[in-house]
């Protein structure tokens, strides 16, 4: 008989590597692979495990550690075993070139990677249609250094460099304050 239901078209699942040979009935902890290769998946909910023929109930029959597993009681020599993951991580990978317009970003946008977030926040639309905000405080409150090879600007009436605080520009940067 065909196969009924939704297509199995999204996620990884796979059979993770059989643990019986390692049951001796004492032993409660073990290391979970794929192919010989550590495997992590993330939570005790996204790994379906059959010990002896029955499911095991995800926190109060196994736990999950990194990559291992601990069963709450010692599995038997004789019990049989597998363990099905139910999907790991997509990459969803990155949009092609010219494929994202303004109307696809948030209205309210904030670097975390390579701008202090605490000192500096882009709000507004970001469209060649209005023109952006810049906000920064009028005081800097901790040493900052602006790497080689980027630009980083202040504006406003004042700006202060608070008692003991550093401003570093390194080697090919620049800092500009308007």
């Amino acid at each position: 008989m065909a196969y009924l239901g939704r297509g199995l078209d999204k996620g990884n699942y796979l059979k993770l590597d059989d643990l019986q040979s390692q049951f001796n009935g004492s032993t409660t902890t073990f290391n979970l692979t794929s192919g010989g290769t550590a495997f992590y998946p993330g939570s005790a909910f996204s790994i379906l495990v059959s010990l002896a023929g029955i499911v095991q109930e995800p926190e109060s029959a196994y736990q999950i550690n990194q990559n291992q597993i601990i069963f709450a009681a010692a599995p038997l020599s004789s019990d049989d075993f597998f363990c099905i993951s139910l999907g790991v991580a997509l990459g969803i990978g990155v949009p092609g070139e010219g494929t994202v317009s303004g109307t696809k970003l948030t209205s309210t946008i904030i670097w975390n990677t390579l701008v202090d977030t605490d000192h500096f926040k882009v709000t507004g639309k970001i469209s060649s249609e209005e023109s952006a905000i810049f906000m920064n405080p009028n005081s800097i409150s901790r040493n900052t250094t602006i790497p080689s090879n980027y630009n980083a600007q202040s504006v406003g009436p004042s700006l202060t460099v608070n008692s003991g605080i550093n401003v570093t520009v390194s080697a090919g940067g620049e800092w500009t304050i308007t």
